[in-house]
Parts: C-alpha cells; sequence; structure tokens
C-alpha cells in the first residue's frame, strides 16, 4: 500500500568529545515526510539536551528536503554552536540523499 507519506533517516558519527556520543555513537535524523511536496512533517533527533534536540527539530520542520537543503546547513552552521554541528549536518545531508534515492527508486 502507498501511502503519502515516508520515513527517512540520515546518520552520522558523533565526535568522542560530545555528551551524545557518551550515550549514542551516531547521531541519526528520522524524518517523516510528505512524498508530494517533500517536506518535512516530523523530526527527530538522537542528541542529549532537550534545548539541542527542540531546536533541530523545529528548524527542520516544514523544510523541503530539495530546495531548503541550502539554508538548513546555514542555519546550523551559523546558529548551532554545540560539538556535534559537523555531524549534525552530516547528518542532515545523509538524511537528504537517502531521501533522494528512495525518491529515485519508487520506495518513497
Amino acid at each position: 500500500m502507498a501511502g503519502d507519506r515516508c520515513i527517512c533517516c540520515g546518520y552520522a558519527k558523533l565526535p568522542n568529545t560530545t555528551a551524545a556520543a557518551q550515550v549514542y555513537q551516531m547521531v541519526t535524523i528520522v524524518a517523516m515526510v510528505d512524498k508530494a511536496t517533500d517536506v518535512i512533517l516530523q523530526a527527530s533527533i538522537t542528541l542529549i539536551t532537550p534545548v539541542a534536540r527542540a531546536f533541530v527539530e523545529e528548524l527542520l520542520v516544514g523544510s523541503n528536503l530539495f530546495t531548503d537543503q541550502g539554508a538548513i546547513l546555514e542555519e546550523l552552521r551559523v546558529n548551532y554552536g554545540g560539538g556535534a554541528q559537523k555531524a549534525v549536518k552530516q547528518a542532515y545531508r545523509d538524511l537528504c540523499e537517502r531521501y533522494a534515492e528512495m525518491q529515485r527508486t519508487g520506495s518513497a
């Protein structure tokens, strides 16, 4: 049964010096995506602190995985000062790439 939404995930290795790495070895972004618009409907991320999680999740919800990539990466670069910044950006890039692959292969 083909639905109008899908779940897609992006992954990246966390630096050992971050609090999140003490609990998780990888940062994972999970997004529920509207397949007709490529817009993230819900998002979650494996970060330790509620504030960091909320910041990234709120940033992602409502964004388009194809047209908003540059703006999201810039927002993270400028406004996410945590030690996991590079890993979060890489996990987001991975999410975008995995979603694009799902679209190409028809599995999304």
